[in-house]
């Protein structure tokens, strides 16, 4: 088993499922000799050793012992460790990617932005499959895109998505790079919107703590 997936399953700690397709990619991340460890001990891996390929997404689960904090809580909750995990980071500002049991105990991809960059808070891909066709588009930074109707290059970003992650997402799954996310984000929620549908917005509502 991957290094860095032991990590995250150490953090899930089989209350939450880990998709067999993000469990292949960090297999994959390792096969290519793209794990690096910080000073703290915390592994993290990358699609590609160019950091020009988007997107801009690092899987690192440092930022999970420290989501207390985005839910401005003195600590974290029973309720948001039996059902969120961190994973990556995602973007230069801070914002995280997570994995969310929801109300029907089906695991989910979420975003969860930083607040001071990125407000997106919501599920951006329902399976394994969905979240690796998310990563094939090639949006620089998931969080800061505003309109997932239009593609990449359609709102400025300049998508060069590793060619070797593609291919191997061809052989692998059958996965082409789709043109935009229109039909894997379905709602595009913000961070304490009330009026947002999305299933995960509507859950981190009810776990803010007093700001």
């Amino acid at each position: 088993m991957s290094l860095l997936l032991e990590q995250l399953y150490s953090l899930s700690k089989d209350k939450i499922a880990i998709p067999r397709e993000l469990a292949a990619l960090y297999q994959w991340i390792e096969q290519h000799g793209l794990i690096e460890t910080d000073d703290d001990g915390f592994l993290s891996g990358r699609i590609s050793a160019n950091w020009e390929n988007t997107p801009d997404v690092t899987f690192d689960a440092s930022y999970h012992e420290g989501i207390h904090y985005w839910f401005a809580l003195p600590a974290v909750t029973d309720e948001i460790t039996s059902r969120l995990v961190i994973f990556a980071r995602s973007g230069m500002d801070g914002s995280m990617l997570g994995l969310w049991l929801d109300d029907n105990k089906q695991t989910r991809f979420v975003h969860l932005g930083s607040g001071s960059g990125s407000m997106l808070c919501c599920i951006i891909a329902d399976t394994g499959v969905d979240f690796l066709s998310l990563l094939a588009i090639g949006y620089q930074e998931i969080g800061m895109v505003y309109d997932f109707s239009r593609s990449p290059e359609e709102i400025g970003d300049d998508p060069q998505p590793s060619p070797a992650f593609l291919e191997w997402l061809k052989t692998e799954f059958n996965i082409t790079r789709p043109h935009n996310a229109s039909l894997i984000i379905k709602e595009r929620a913000e961070i304490g919107s009330e009026t947002a549908t999305d299933p995960f917005c509507r859950w981190c509502n009810k776990q803010f703590g007093n700001t």
